[in-house]
Protein backbone atom coordinates (compact mmCIF):
# COMPACT_ATOMS: atom_id res chain seq x y z
CA UNK A 1 0.00 0.00 0.00
CA UNK A 2 1.55 3.54 -1.01
CA UNK A 3 0.24 6.70 -0.93
CA UNK A 4 1.21 9.97 -2.93
CA UNK A 5 0.07 13.30 -1.20
CA UNK A 6 0.45 16.79 -2.84
CA UNK A 7 0.32 20.08 -1.57
CA UNK A 8 0.95 23.27 -3.20
CA UNK A 9 3.45 25.43 -0.89
CA UNK A 10 4.82 28.94 -1.75
CA UNK A 11 4.27 29.01 -5.62
CA UNK A 12 5.66 25.57 -5.71
CA UNK A 13 4.03 21.39 -6.09
CA UNK A 14 5.24 18.97 -4.00
CA UNK A 15 4.96 15.47 -2.72
CA UNK A 16 5.44 14.13 -0.01
CA UNK A 17 8.26 11.33 0.08
CA UNK A 18 9.72 9.34 2.77
CA UNK A 19 13.78 8.49 2.72
CA UNK A 20 13.85 4.70 3.48
CA UNK A 21 15.87 3.49 6.65
CA UNK A 22 16.24 -0.29 6.11
CA UNK A 23 16.88 -2.61 2.56
CA UNK A 24 15.06 -2.83 0.14
CA UNK A 25 17.03 0.47 -1.16
CA UNK A 26 17.72 2.23 2.16
CA UNK A 27 18.47 5.81 1.50
CA UNK A 28 16.16 6.11 -1.56
CA UNK A 29 12.99 8.02 -1.23
CA UNK A 30 9.81 6.53 -1.89
CA UNK A 31 6.41 7.02 -1.18
CA UNK A 32 4.69 5.89 2.58
CA UNK A 33 3.44 3.04 2.27
CA UNK A 34 3.70 -0.63 3.73
CA UNK A 35 1.50 -3.55 4.59
CA UNK A 36 -1.80 -4.36 4.92
CA UNK A 37 -2.42 -5.58 8.38
CA UNK A 38 -5.05 -8.75 7.26
CA UNK A 39 -8.05 -7.41 9.44
CA UNK A 40 -7.54 -3.55 8.66
CA UNK A 41 -9.60 -1.47 5.63
CA UNK A 42 -7.91 -0.53 3.16
CA UNK A 43 -8.23 3.57 3.39
CA UNK A 44 -7.20 2.65 7.15
CA UNK A 45 -4.07 1.03 6.30
CA UNK A 46 -2.95 4.08 3.64
CA UNK A 47 -3.77 6.52 6.25
CA UNK A 48 -2.17 4.28 9.30
CA UNK A 49 1.22 4.22 7.05
CA UNK A 50 1.29 7.78 6.09
CA UNK A 51 1.04 9.18 10.27
CA UNK A 52 3.21 6.22 11.08
CA UNK A 53 5.93 7.24 8.55
CA UNK A 54 5.60 10.72 8.42
CA UNK A 55 3.41 12.31 11.32
CA UNK A 56 1.22 13.30 8.71
CA UNK A 57 -2.82 12.73 9.98
CA UNK A 58 -4.97 12.83 6.67
CA UNK A 59 -8.19 14.18 7.11
CA UNK A 60 -10.11 13.89 3.63
CA UNK A 61 -10.46 10.27 2.11
CA UNK A 62 -7.43 9.20 -0.40
CA UNK A 63 -8.56 8.70 -3.77
CA UNK A 64 -7.77 5.34 -4.76
CA UNK A 65 -5.43 4.87 -8.09
CA UNK A 66 -4.57 1.48 -8.90
CA UNK A 67 -3.19 -1.40 -8.33
CA UNK A 68 0.97 -1.87 -8.69
CA UNK A 69 2.00 -5.41 -9.40
CA UNK A 70 4.39 -6.33 -11.68
CA UNK A 71 6.64 -9.16 -10.24
CA UNK A 72 9.69 -8.23 -9.23
CA UNK A 73 8.49 -4.65 -8.22
CA UNK A 74 9.91 -5.53 -4.50
CA UNK A 75 13.36 -8.01 -4.11
CA UNK A 76 11.74 -9.39 -1.12
CA UNK A 77 8.90 -10.96 -3.06
CA UNK A 78 6.00 -10.93 -4.80
CA UNK A 79 4.16 -7.33 -3.53
CA UNK A 80 1.05 -6.00 -4.56
CA UNK A 81 0.11 -2.66 -3.38
CA UNK A 82 -3.05 -0.48 -3.55
CA UNK A 83 -1.94 2.75 -5.01
CA UNK A 84 -3.94 6.04 -3.10
CA UNK A 85 -3.41 9.97 -3.90
CA UNK A 86 -4.67 12.88 -1.78
CA UNK A 87 -4.12 16.85 -2.10
CA UNK A 88 -3.25 18.96 1.27
CA UNK A 89 -4.81 22.02 1.65
CA UNK A 90 -3.11 22.76 5.57
CA UNK A 91 0.60 21.93 5.17
CA UNK A 92 1.43 20.72 8.76
CA UNK A 93 5.49 22.01 9.97
CA UNK A 94 6.17 19.26 12.25
CA UNK A 95 6.60 16.27 9.61
CA UNK A 96 8.94 13.17 10.88
CA UNK A 97 10.92 10.76 9.11
CA UNK A 98 9.74 7.54 11.65
CA UNK A 99 9.35 3.83 11.42
CA UNK A 100 10.39 2.50 8.47
CA UNK A 101 11.92 6.02 6.80
CA UNK A 102 14.61 8.15 8.41
CA UNK A 103 13.17 11.34 6.98
CA UNK A 104 9.87 13.17 5.77
CA UNK A 105 10.34 15.87 2.96
CA UNK A 106 7.83 18.10 0.92
CA UNK A 107 9.98 16.94 -2.70
CA UNK A 108 9.14 18.99 -6.61
CA UNK A 109 8.35 15.79 -8.12
CA UNK A 110 10.51 17.03 -11.46
CA UNK A 111 13.62 16.72 -8.83
CA UNK A 112 12.05 13.00 -7.81
CA UNK A 113 14.09 10.38 -9.42
CA UNK A 114 15.68 6.59 -9.41
CA UNK A 115 13.06 5.97 -6.63
CA UNK A 116 12.49 2.87 -4.69
CA UNK A 117 10.71 0.15 -5.85
CA UNK A 118 8.58 0.95 -9.16
CA UNK A 119 7.38 4.54 -7.37
CA UNK A 120 8.76 6.30 -10.22
CA UNK A 121 5.82 4.45 -12.25
CA UNK A 122 3.33 5.54 -9.27
CA UNK A 123 4.50 9.01 -9.35
CA UNK A 124 3.66 9.25 -13.30
CA UNK A 125 0.01 8.00 -12.67
CA UNK A 126 -0.53 10.38 -9.26
CA UNK A 127 0.86 13.32 -11.46
CA UNK A 128 -1.66 12.74 -14.03
CA UNK A 129 -4.49 11.93 -11.60
CA UNK A 130 -3.34 15.48 -9.94
CA UNK A 131 -3.02 17.30 -13.32
CA UNK A 132 -7.06 16.18 -14.51
CA UNK A 133 -8.37 17.01 -11.02
CA UNK A 134 -7.02 20.29 -11.19
CA UNK A 135 -8.56 20.70 -14.78
CA UNK A 136 -11.95 19.09 -13.36
CA UNK A 137 -11.70 21.47 -9.89
CA UNK A 138 -12.35 19.38 -7.03
CA UNK A 139 -8.70 18.60 -6.35
CA UNK A 140 -7.45 22.12 -7.24
CA UNK A 141 -9.40 23.60 -4.75
CA UNK A 142 -8.14 21.08 -2.21
CA UNK A 143 -5.01 22.13 -2.63
CA UNK A 144 -5.57 26.29 -2.75
CA UNK A 145 -6.52 28.02 0.56
CA UNK A 146 -10.69 28.56 1.24
CA UNK A 147 -10.33 31.30 0.22
CA UNK A 148 -8.19 31.95 -3.04
CA UNK A 149 -7.61 35.06 -5.53
CA UNK A 150 -6.96 34.58 -8.93
CA UNK A 151 -3.55 34.95 -8.70
CA UNK A 152 -3.28 31.80 -6.45
CA UNK A 153 -5.50 29.82 -8.97
CA UNK A 154 -2.80 31.05 -11.67
CA UNK A 155 -0.08 29.88 -9.54
CA UNK A 156 -1.76 26.49 -8.95
CA UNK A 157 -2.36 25.81 -12.78
CA UNK A 158 1.28 27.22 -13.60
CA UNK A 159 2.84 24.72 -10.79
CA UNK A 160 0.71 21.83 -11.70
CA UNK A 161 0.65 21.83 -15.38
CA UNK A 162 3.94 23.67 -15.98
CA UNK A 163 3.00 23.80 -19.70
CA UNK A 164 -0.06 25.61 -21.21
CA UNK A 165 -3.51 24.44 -20.33
CA UNK A 166 -6.59 24.24 -22.03
CA UNK A 167 -8.26 27.50 -19.91
CA UNK A 168 -7.13 30.19 -18.03
CA UNK A 169 -7.06 30.57 -14.58
CA UNK A 170 -10.12 33.00 -15.27
CA UNK A 171 -11.91 30.77 -17.13
CA UNK A 172 -10.96 27.93 -14.37
CA UNK A 173 -12.64 29.96 -11.87
CA UNK A 174 -15.69 31.28 -13.74
CA UNK A 175 -16.86 27.65 -14.58
CA UNK A 176 -16.16 26.60 -10.89
CA UNK A 177 -18.32 29.05 -10.15
CA UNK A 178 -20.91 27.97 -12.38
CA UNK A 179 -20.79 24.25 -10.88
CA UNK A 180 -21.15 25.92 -7.45
CA UNK A 181 -17.83 24.63 -6.34
CA UNK A 182 -16.39 28.31 -5.83
CA UNK A 183 -18.63 31.80 -4.49
CA UNK A 184 -17.09 35.23 -5.34
CA UNK A 185 -15.93 36.62 -2.28
CA UNK A 186 -17.09 39.77 -0.45
CA UNK A 187 -13.02 41.30 0.45
CA UNK A 188 -12.52 41.58 -3.55
CA UNK A 189 -12.43 41.35 -6.76
CA UNK A 190 -11.03 38.09 -8.51
CA UNK A 191 -11.30 36.44 -4.82
CA UNK A 192 -13.42 33.02 -4.26
CA UNK A 193 -14.37 31.15 -1.49
CA UNK A 194 -14.68 27.21 -2.20
CA UNK A 195 -17.97 26.23 -0.58
CA UNK A 196 -17.29 22.69 0.12
CA UNK A 197 -16.41 22.13 3.75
Amino acid sequence: MDLAAFALIGAGLRVLMIRRKKDPYAGRWAFPGGFLEIDEPIEAAARRELREETGLDLTAPPAFLGVFGDPGRDPRGRTISLVHATAIRDVPDNLAGADDASEAAWLDPADCRDLAFDHDRILALALDWLRRGVEDGPIGLALLPREFGLDEAIALRRAIHRLPVSMSAADWCARLARDGLVAPSDRGADRYETTAP
